[in-house]
């Protein structure tokens, strides 16, 4: 398992400090003090880490997501994006999200519609945000319908402003 390969230290160092605050889209409301730590966090920490994190449990999955963000070496991508078509709901997917946007391939927009298609059928919550993320990337420029579309892209754009701020 990748947890176990990551080792405990690597998961008091990385992942506990953090994970609680930038799981699901609580990014968004995180301090700048916090993100300055995750930003030193993810230049201190492995690419090998990172893709343990990301096939690992949850909680490292969350951190794996942001700092393969953080990180931006396109080496990621390929984790990031396997990370995805396993993700099983809302406490996840809205870094995995971020980050495969982040990451564009052509893989991106099937496992964006994948994830948003079993979400709505397992009730995870976070389908709108998947279809925000494939708008986006598909170069959809139409004004969003209805009002949970509007605040779902507007929320994917905050998760996103979070993820270049980790990168400065």
């Amino acid at each position: 398992m990748a947890d176990d390969e990551l080792g405990q230290r690597a998961l008091r160092s990385f992942v506990t400090p953090f994970y609680l605050t930038l799981m699901g889209s609580g990014a968004v409301e995180a301090d700048e003090r916090l993100l300055a730590r995750v930003r030193r966090a993810g230049r201190r920490v492995s690419d090998r880490r990172v893709r343990l994190m990301l096939a690992g449990t949850w909680r490292p999955l969350v951190m794996g997501s942001w700092y393969a963000i953080a990180r931006d070496d396109l080496a990621l991508g390929d984790a990031v994006h396997d990370a995805l078509k396993t993700c099983l709901g809302h406490l996840t997917s809205p870094p995995l999200i971020t980050a495969a946007v982040m990451y564009p391939s052509r893989r991106t927009l099937p496992l964006l519609i994948d994830y948003a298609d079993c979400d709505r059928q397992e009730g995870w919550g976070a389908a709108g945000l998947a279809e925000a993320a494939f708008r986006r990337l598909s170069g959809d420029r139409a004004a969003p319908e209805d009002a949970a579309a509007l605040q779902n892209d507007e929320l994917l754009a905050a998760l996103l402003q979070r993820g270049r701020q980790l990168r400065a």
